[in-house]
């Protein structure tokens, strides 16, 4: 049996794709609002970075970025903080170090592939 779907066109086609206040795809000038040490959903350790960043449009838009605590990311991750002024000489720093870069400014650039589901932020250096 075919299940009508119909009453749901409207909605469907007005839909934005992302979360509302996702970033478009570009360079931003953005803040971080937040850092913490999480786990994913496969309950791997990681850093959850939360910043805010001004769209084209003026409004203020939102994104994520992950850095995986496993030993084939923690490259991308020392040189994401070494790009946030951070050298750390013993990992368990981070805990220390994350709510302190609160409010800090950088660049990022903001990637995504809708056909893949990737969403890709990239810091790019303080500012």
């Amino acid at each position: 049996m075919k299940i009508d779907l119909s009453d749901l066109n409207t909605s469907y086609h007005s839909a934005v794709v992302g979360y509302p206040g996702a970033l478009p795809n570009g360079i931003y000038r953005a803040e971080l609002i937040s850092a913490e040490i999480t786990l994913s959903k496969n309950r791997n350790r990681q850093v959850q970075w939360v910043l805010r960043a001004e769209m084209p449009s003026g409004e203020l838009g939102t994104t994520m970025k992950f850095s995986p605590l496993i030993p084939q990311g923690l490259s991308f991750l020392q040189l994401d903080l070494l790009k946030l002024g951070v050298k750390l000489d013993d990992l368990n720093e981070l805990h220390d170090v994350l709510p302190c870069l609160v409010g800090t400014r950088i660049m990022i650039e903001v990637q995504d592939d809708f056909y893949s589901g990737f969403h890709k932020v990239d810091f790019l250096r303080r500012i």
